[in-house]
Formats: C-alpha cells, sequence, structure tokens
C-alpha cells in the first residue's frame, strides 16, 4: 500500500495548493505504459522505454515476493521465482512519484512432440525436422535426444494450441503419431500441439458494472484481487464481495483525457483487462465525446495512391517501357484524387476516421524486377522502392498536394497514416550510392544470395537484388532513416507511420524512432500513432509491441484463421474462437491490432469466398492466374461472407482495417491482380447493398462504446457458430455469427 498511500499524499498536495495540472501533466512517462511481459527466469526492462530520462529512478519495489528486482544503468532486471504471481505490481519511485506497472507472468511450461521413427512413414528418412508456430515456421533441426528410435522435440510454450509440421528429408509431412490436424487454410492441414491450460471455470474474470462520479464498480469472478491505475499511477481498489470499487482520482478532472485501467487474477491466472476514458475525470459513456487521438475508436481505410482516384491528369507518366505490361504500370491515381475523394464526403459517408496511404516517396522512373509466364517487368507504382527517403514522387503529386490533403482531411475529422519504408531502399537511392557499406551483404559465406530469406537471415535478408537492405544495426545508419522519418509528422503534420517489414528491422531502430516520434507529439499535442507489419509467431509480433516500440501491428495470425472460417465451408467456427482468445490473451483485451479482411500482399477475399481462387496454391499461382485469367465474382454467397467476415473485424477488440475496395467487393489473385483501379460508379446492386451494409457495420461500431471499449466474453463456440458480448457498463452488445446460413445477428441491450 506505500505507493497508493504515497499517491493520496500527491493528491492532497496538489488540491490544496490550487493547482490546475496534475502528476500527469508533469509525468516522466509519455502516454499509457504498457505492462511488463516476464519471460523466462530473467526479464531485463529498458528503462528508456517508459522514461523520458534515464537516470531519474530512486528506488522499485514489488508487491511479490517471488520477484527479485534490480536496477543497473539503463535497465531494471526482474527474476522471476517458480511461486511468482500471474500479475503482480511493480513501483517505480522516479523524483518523488511513484509510477505503477503491471507485470505478467510467464506461465510456460515444457511441453514434448515425439517422433517414432519406428513408422513406417519415417522409417527410411535420413534427417528429421520440425517447424511450426513455437519455431516461428522456420526449420528446427536440433533434437533434444533419441531414444529407441523416438526423437524428442522439447519446445517451452504458454497453454494454446500450436499448427506444426515435421520435415523429413527436406520435405514437409503430417506427423503420423498425432491424429490432431487443423487446416492450414491453404487446402492442407497441420498438425496441432495442444498445450493444455487452466478449465474456463478456473479463469478469474472482470467487468465494468457502474460507476457514479467519483468511483467506478467492478463486477468480478473467480478473482481474488485486482490492480488499478489511473493513467500509470496506482489507486486503491476496495473489494466488497463480488465486486471492487475504484475511487476516481480527484485530479483527474484537470486532464482533458486520462484513463481507468484494471488487471484482476487469481491463484490460476490473470483476467481479462478493462480500459475505461475519462475526461475532465468523467467516465465517457458518449462516443461522440472522443476524438481522434482515442485510437481504440479509429476505423482504417487503406489505399494504393496510384489506383485509387486520378485526381490530376497532367502528372500521368507511365513507364516509357515495353517489358512492362498494362497491370504492372503506374494509373495515374494521385493526392489529389484522395483529397477530391475527401472533399466529396466519400470517407466521411462510409464512416472511417483514418485513412492508411501507400508510401509516396518518389520511385525508379525505369523498369525492374521480372516475373515470368507471362514476362513482365514493374514499376515502381506501388511506392515500395525509394529512391529518396524524403521527395514526393512527382507522379503522385507535390508537396503542396500533400499538405493539401493533410488540411482537407483534418478538416474532415480524417487522421492519415504515412506508409513508411526503413528497411530497404531502391539501388538508385543516393544513401546506397554514397554508403555501399551500410547495407548487409548480398552474399552469404557459402556464396548463396541473401534474398528472400525471411526467417533464416530476416534482419538481414534483401527483398531483391535491386533493393539493398539497409544494415540498421548501425546507429548512423539508423539515425539517418529515422530522420527522414521524423520529416514526414514535422514538415507535413501525418498523424503516424504504418511502417513496411517491421520484423526485418532490429530493436535499436524502433526505440530510437519512438524516443523521436514521443517528442513530437508532445510539441504537438496529439499521439502520432505506429503500426507495424511482422509475419511470425503470436510472440514475435508482441515482441515489437511496447511502451519503448510500436503501438500495435496487423494481427496476421486472426486474419489467416478468419480466412478460410469465413470463406469456405471447411473450417469451423470453434478455430476462428480459440483464434480469437489467443489474441486477447497475448495482446490484451483492449489492443490496438489491425484487423484485416485484407492486403496488397494477399488475392482478395471474395475471390477466395466464392471459390473462384482455392487456398493450396503458392503465391507465385496466385499471380499467374490474374495475369491470365479475367477474375469476378461468380457467386453471390461471397458478398455474404464478405459482410459476415467485415461484421466480426467491425465488433471485436483492435482496429477494423478496409482494404480499398473490399467495401464493394471487389476481385482479384495475386498481385497486381489485388491492386486494380478503384470502382466508384456504376456499381453492381449486390456491390452497393454490401458497401451499405459495410457502411452500417461501422456506423454501429462508432455509436456504441460497448464495441469501442467494452468487455468481451465468448458466450458459445460450435463448428458453425460463435457468439460473444461486449458490454461496458449499461450497455451490453451481443453478436452472433452462423456458417449454416452466412448470416450474423447482432442484439443491442441497455439495462436502465
Amino acid at each position: 500500500m506505500k505507493n497508493i498511500i504515497y499517491l493520496a499524499c500527491i493528491v492532497a498536495l496538489i488540491t490544496s495548493c490550487g493547482k490546475t495540472s496534475s502528476t500527469y501533466s508533469d509525468s516522466k512517462i509519455y502516454g499509457l505504459a504498457s505492462p511488463i511481459q516476464l519471460v523466462g527466469d530473467t526479464t531485463r526492462v529498458v528503462q528508456s522505454d517508459y522514461f523520458t530520462s534515464t537516470v531519474i529512478i530512486d528506488s522499485i519495489v514489488s508487491d511479490d515476493k517471488a520477484l527479485k528486482v534490480s536496477h543497473v544503468d539503463d535497465f531494471i532486471f526482474i527474476v522471476a521465482g517458480r511461486n511468482s504471481k500471474a500479475i503482480s505490481n511493480l513501483t517505480v519511485f522516479a523524483e518523488g512519484l511513484p509510477y505503477s506497472f503491471v507485470v505478467k507472468g510467464s506461465k510456460s511450461d515444457f511441453s514434448t512432440i515425439s517422433v517414432d521413427l519406428k513408422l513406417k512413414e519415417l522409417k527410411d528418412c535420413r534427417v528429421i525436422g520440425i517447424k511450426g508456430e513455437f519455431t516461428n515456421w522456420g526449420m528446427d533441426g536440433t533434437l533434444e535426444k533419441p531414444m529407441d528410435s523416438v526423437y524428442l522435440f522439447k519446445y517451452q510454450l504458454k497453454p494454446g494450441k500450436y499448427q506444426y509440421k515435421l520435415v523429413a528429408d527436406g520435405k514437409e509431412i503430417d506427423d503420423p503419431s498425432n491424429p490432431l490436424k487443423i487446416s492450414n487454410g491453404m487446402g492442407g492441414h497441420n498438425n496441432v500441439l495442444e498445450v493444455k491450460g487452466p478449465s474456463k471455470d478456473e479463469l478469474p474474470s472482470i467487468s465494468t458494472d457502474s460507476f457514479t462520479k467519483t468511483e467506478i464498480i467492478i463486477s468480478s469472478e473467480n478473482t481474488d484481487d485486482v490492480y488499478a491505475y489511473w493513467n500509470n499511477f496506482r489507486i486503491e481498489a476496495r473489494k466488497e464481495g463480488t465486486h471492487f470499487k475504484i475511487l476516481i482520482p480527484p485530479f483527474a478532472k484537470y486532464e482533458v483525457r486520462s484513463h481507468i485501467r484494471v488487471f484482476g487474477y487469481n491463484t490460476v491466472a490473470a483476467s481479462n483487462d478493462l480500459l475505461i476514458p475519462l475526461a475532465k475525470g468523467k467516465v465517457i459513456t458518449n462516443p461522440r465525446k472522443l476524438n481522434n487521438s482515442d485510437w481504440h475508436s479509429s476505423i482504417m481505410y487503406f489505399m494504393m495512391v496510384d489506383r485509387f482516384v486520378n485526381g490530376d491528369t497532367t502528372n500521368d507518366e507511365p513507364v516509357d517501357d515495353p517489358a512492362i505490361l498494362p497491370k504492372a504500370q503506374y494509373y495515374g491515381g494521385d493526392i489529389k484524387g484522395i483529397t477530391q475523394k475527401i472533399k466529396e464526403g466519400y470517407f466521411s459517408d462510409l464512416g472511417v476516421n483514418t485513412i492508411w496511404i501507400s508510401p509516396i516517396t518518389q520511385n525508379p522512373t525505369n523498369a525492374w524486377g521480372q516475373f515470368n509466364d507471362p514476362d513482365t517487368k514493374f514499376s515502381g507504382y506501388h511506392g515500395y522502392w525509394p529512391i529518396t527517403s524524403t521527395t514526393v514522387d512527382y507522379r503522385l503529386g507535390s508537396s503542396s498536394d500533400v499538405k493539401e490533403m493533410l488540411r482537407v482531411a483534418h478538416n474532415n475529422g480524417l487522421s492519415v497514416l504515412l506508409d513508411y519504408v526503413a528497411n530497404h531502399v531502391h539501388e538508385q537511392h543516393s544513401v546506397y550510392q554514397k554508403h555501399k557499406d551500410w547495407v548487409t551483404p548480398l552474399y552469404l559465406p557459402d556464396g548463396t544470395m541473401n534474398t528472400e530469406k525471411w526467417d533464416e537471415y530476416r534482419l538481414t535478408t534483401w527483398f531483391d537484388t535491386f533493393l539493398p537492405t539497409l544494415d540498421l544495426r548501425k546507429q548512423e545508419v539508423a539515425n539517418f532513416m529515422i530522420d527522414s522519418a521524423i520529416y514526414w509528422i514535422t514538415e507535413y503534420d501525418f498523424d503516424g507511420f504504418r511502417h513496411d517489414a517491421t520484423k526485418h528491422i532490429p530493436n535499436n531502430f524502433w526505440r530510437t524512432l519512438n524516443k523521436k516520434v514521443k517528442n513530437v507529439s508532445q510539441e504537438k499535442g496529439k499521439y502520432i500513432f505506429q503500426i507495424g507489419e511482422t509475419y511470425g509467431t503470436h510472440d514475435l509480433i508482441n515482441s515489437y509491441i511496447g511502451s519503448g516500440l510500436l503501438d500495435a501491428q496487423f494481427d496476421f495470425n486472426m486474419y489467416d484463421n478468419a480466412l478460410p472460417v469465413f470463406a469456405t465451408d471447411e473450417a469451423s467456427m470453434t478455430r476462428l474462437g480459440e483464434a480469437l482468445e489467443a489474441s486477447l490473451s497475448t495482446y490484451g483485451y483492449h489492443h490496438l491490432m489491425g484487423n484485416i479482411t485484407g492486403n496488397q500482399d494477399k488475392p482478395r477475399f471474395i475471390s477466395y469466398a466464392d471459390e473462384t481462387l482455392n487456398m493450396n496454391l503458392s503465391g507465385n499461382d496466385y499471380k499467374r492466374i490474374g495475369w491470365k485469367q479475367n477474375i469476378e465474382v461468380q457467386d453471390s454467397i461471397a458478398y455474404r461472407k464478405m459482410a459476415m467476415f467485415s461484421a466480426f473485424n467491425m465488433t471485436i477488440p483492435g482496429i477494423p482495417i478496409i482494404y480499398y475496395g473490399d467495401e464493394i467487393g471487389m476481385a482479384g489473385a495475386g498481385d497486381p491482380d489485388n491492386r486494380r483501379m478503384m470502382r466508384f460508379e456504376n456499381l453492381k446492386e449486390q456491390e452497393a447493398n454490401l458497401q451499405k451494409e459495410i457502411s452500417n457495420l461501422i456506423k454501429l461500431r462508432n455509436e456504441h462504446m460497448a464495441l469501442l471499449y467494452g468487455d468481451f466474453d465468448i458466450i458459445e463456440n460450435s463448428d458453425s457458430t460463435l457468439t460473444y458480448r461486449r458490454s461496458y457498463f449499461d450497455a451490453s452488445i451481443t453478436i452472433t455469427l452462423d456458417k449454416s446460413n452466412w448470416s450474423y445477428e447482432i442484439f443491442e441491450i441497455h439495462d436502465n
């Protein structure tokens, strides 16, 4: 209770002195501090991830006696004992203020996969390996030990289900000793390793109950205790039966926006978390009181600038090279086209409040790359081949066009994210021409090219022979690209970034960038949002999210599970529910992960949904189909599937993201076929109906706090149905998704 008492003293001091600012205003932490996740026996916390200064810590206190905490230079070290709690509290006294952090325990145990080499499928194999979610789908050939012709693979895993495949003499095969399988979403199957955890009846849970002007009441089940926080300071939570009463700090009234956070636990596990926004100390119940800095209320729309609207035909300039087939050329879309659509009210009518645009830096003016069957080179219409990092591509517009677009967007209540490419440059980029030593080697020690080795050499691999990967492990290289990124938010007033190829960039880059972004955020008085792109395991994706790193990433694991569920008859709704629980368990119940129906790298969902495309093809196969066939929607049920998928994304925690054209059910195979020019006119009846339905879903989300900040609970999950509830105090919304007839139902309840 030391930190709570101390905080109470601060409250008294502030109120007695009649100050109009709170401790938050003087806080050495910007934003809400992310929970500290313990990893293994010893966890190293980078102090500068949280605090603006690295020399201000006076002392550190943990309320968990099983944790040993020390502070050395810029690091806090936490050593976890075997009996450490599911969650605990860490108080860091810095310049007299008691900052508090939730510490999440590591409940992982060792799990073993046994491979019997005597089985007929394996007895002639020379080399046995394994790859799966627990290896980030990289091949692991390190065996714990052979025992009577049995190979044992051993991994430390949290409770959950993990997909994997065996690799026998270089070929992926099913594990013949494990009958538990699941569709891989591509026409095949993966084996499943299930790590048992507590039963649902044993798990603690908390929910918002009611509030007054001075306190918030929380309901609980199977919950021993809770930790409550106002911003980054712990506040008292009094237990009364199955409820907890939380006093709203009096000085919260001085803050335009602050938050109450609550975390519960018992001896078995941690509960879900709660997030309650306050406006000058009052609980927000009306979404209209939120603003664009409340990123939990964001609904995002992504467009490729060249493929959206041609607002200025004078800057149309396709690459003059017959080796480029039309689909790989510039189409003429530009910044003025986006501005035009903002003024026309397209985005406000749809209901989105955030747009994300593809990279706008100058790309080469000649042909690059090669695709066979058909033979074609490519232009840089997509923007991901920068030859500068701070100059607008003249084919997309001018600097003044960008500033005008941002001015119009902000005047219309829209935030704008810029897609930023830091990992690589085009070989024509000036930084590569001047500093050949700033890039990673193209060739590996064995003489092979280090291209597209996404997992084996993820920090050094090149995307192509003409796209050098910058060695961002070198601070001078990182600083150059970081300064280039900062330029776009200081010079142009963008509201944040989508970061390309996040997992191929080291953490020193993100830490340095984040510090500078926080400084700009404080100067501008708005929270600059950063979301990254990482394909990999939950743990890998989560390793880039936190106070010193990124705000969020795209939840590709959720998409990979949702795709076969919503697009095919084969995959069960049970799989979707399990994927959703895994996501919430990893990222929290009020995360800002991006929930997508598609993106520029994937075939269009609706072309899977109408079975024009099957799911067992390679990426290049999808690309060839897009060149050779006219892909259109063949089965009208596909529109129902798209609406159902959209209803799911609009009602679960996270940020829904619409890939341009998905709102009307645009078709397409692999890129560039999935990057067609956007259509606004002469829509088919089913396209127009889908657009209206998605707009209504967005309106529903925008109008209900339960869908923005609500509790989340799965009520029922079967092969064909998934039912879950979102609740925020007296408002509750129940969503049922039914695969048997490709429908959904949304019920709203108010307890007055």
